[in-house]
């Protein structure tokens, strides 16, 4: 799509909902694995990677040791493994993104509204989120972030040559502040509710000044801001054993 053809509108971008990324397992073996993953993240959301026993853990899964330790041999080999799945349903949603017919700018926008939403609801990434936060998985994190900015700038380049950027906008410069800006925004907001409102006020200031005029214009009159929110119960159904 080129900066003069009609931007999508709003209605055309609904936020793809998570879904498991294990098929190939088996699906005995499939269900106890996402029980024991989803308990993990649960007590991780709850009480943070240090403060989480395994034994919550187990209690949250209604498993035995014997069940957990057939999959995983530690806390930290679940840690792993939920930032395997995370990681790999995340790479679903983006190639479900980039079937649809979009410019550069509005999948940005939407694979960012995709993240944030998995943030408020997803259970998994909300107890992965809170666990590569301490510094016993840290390396995580950083190596999480890093592999966002790239995306976002790689989108961002795919705009520039697409003439969608304003004058001067560096992509890797502008990517690593809308990473910075809503990795911010998670670590501040009070609640789902709040970091959508949060990150889409930031949005609201960063596209003026990161596209041209006219694809700027056309955004604004989209009725973005307007966009349905994320439907919760749809993120933690999907995420059912």
């Amino acid at each position: 799509m080129t900066s003069s053809e009609s931007a999508p509108t709003v209605p055309e971008l609904p936020v793809p909902v998570s879904a498991w990324a294990d098929e190939a397992v088996g699906e005995r073996t499939r269900r106890t694995r996402r029980r024991l993953l989803l308990a993990a993240a649960t007590v991780f959301d709850a009480q943070g990677y240090r403060g989480a026993a395994l034994s919550d853990i187990l209690a949250v899964a209604g498993l035995t040791k014997g069940a957990l330790y057939f999959h995983f041999r530690s806390k930290q080999a679940l840690a792993e493994a939920l930032l395997i799945e995370v990681c790999a349903s995340w790479l679903l949603l983006v190639d479900e993104i980039g079937a649809r017919e979009l410019d550069p700018m509005w999948r940005l926008l939407l694979e960012t509204d995709a993240y944030v939403a998995r943030w408020m609801y997803d259970p998994l990434v909300r107890g992965i989120s809170r666990a590569i936060s301490e510094p016993d998985l840290r390396e995580h994190r950083t190596a999480w972030l890093t592999g966002w900015e790239e995306a976002t700038a790689e989108r961002l380049h795919e705009a520039e040559a697409a003439g969608l950027l304003a004058p001067g906008v560096d992509p890797v410069r502008a990517a690593r502040a809308i990473v910075a800006v809503a990795s911010g925004n998670y670590s501040i907001a009070d609640g789902p509710e709040a970091l959508w409102t949060r990150m889409s006020e930031s949005w609201e200031g960063l596209v003026p000044i990161l596209t041209c005029q006219e694809w700027s214009a056309r955004w604004a009159a989209s009725g973005w801001r307007d966009r349905p929110w994320p439907d919760g119960e749809r993120y933690r159904a999907a995420r059912e054993p």
